[in-house]
C-alpha cells in the first residue's frame, strides 16, 4: 500500500512539474514574440547612426532573446522593501537580447519601454 501511495504522489508531483514547465515556456514565448520588435528598435536607437559600425549587432535578427525577471545591475537589497527601485530590481520583466558579439547585450525594460546596452 505504501508503494502505491508513493507512486501516486510521484505521479502528482510529475504532473505539477510538467504543467508548470509548459506554462513557463508558453509565457516566455508569448512575451518574447510580443516585445522582441520593440526591444530591437529601442536597442538600435541607442547607437547613433553616425557612430554605427560594422561591428554593431543586428538586434532585430541576430540577437538571441531571453526573458529575465528583475535587473541585477540595480543596487537594491532583498530586504529593502521600501526602496523605490525594489520592483525594478526583483519583480519587473526584462527582455535581454544577446548579440553575436561576445559580451554585448541589450536589456529592454518591458514596463518602462526603455533599453540599455551593456558591454563586458
Amino acid at each position: 500500500m505504501r508503494a502505491l501511495v508513493l507512486a501516486l504522489a510521484l505521479l502528482a508531483a510529475a504532473k505539477i512539474w510538467v504543467q508548470d514547465s509548459f506554462y513557463r515556456f508558453a509565457t516566455e514565448e508569448a512575451l518574447v514574440s510580443a516585445y522582441r520588435a520593440r526591444a530591437a528598435i529601442a536597442c538600435a536607437s541607442l547607437a547613433p547612426a553616425s557612430t554605427a559600425s560594422a561591428s554593431d549587432p543586428d538586434w532585430a535578427t541576430r540577437a538571441e532573446p531571453r526573458l529575465s525577471v528583475g535587473n541585477p545591475a540595480l543596487r537594491v537589497h532583498l530586504w529593502q522593501f521600501d526602496h523605490e527601485q525594489w520592483n525594478a530590481r526583483f519583480r519587473q520583466p526584462y527582455l535581454v537580447l544577446s548579440a553575436g558579439n561576445p559580451g554585448v547585450a541589450c536589456t529592454y525594460d518591458i514596463l518602462a519601454g526603455t533599453a540599455e546596452i551593456s558591454r563586458s
